[in-house]
């Protein structure tokens, strides 16, 4: 027994698009990065405690959402941290709309679900 709304598990799920391997490609549609990252980030990157990598963060992200909201000046219930856009907009979307409800859609549409 799935306990999933129909909509939900009858999608297919998320096919990434092609992986071109030559060096004078630079691939724009699928927000990857096609740079390596920058040194600031191997620095943060080398300063991670292992031992605190054992168990599953915060979540609610609450020192993130805290500094993020220090950083831009806002109010850290205005942050919102997601694990990328697709989640954001699944966020969204079954947060406002049920089934049979209308959502509108500004063209061109987002690729990952065909709406």
């Amino acid at each position: 027994m799935s306990y999933e709304r129909h909509n939900i598990e009858s999608m297919s799920g998320y096919v990434p698009g092609e992986q071109p391997t030559a060096a004078d490609v630079i691939k724009l549609n699928t927000n990857e990065n096609p740079y390596p990252a920058s040194a600031a980030v191997a620095e943060a990157l080398a300063a991670i405690r292992v031992e605190d990598l054992r168990r599953y963060p915060s979540p609610t992200a609450q020192r993130f959402r805290q500094l993020a909201a220090a950083y831009h000046g806002l109010d850290s219930d205005n942050i919102i941290p997601t694990n990328g856009g697709d989640e954001l907009l699944r966020l969204a979307i079954t947060t406002f709309a049920g089934p049979g409800e209308v959502v509108g859609i500004a063209e061109p549409s987002y690729s990952l679900y065909p709406v």
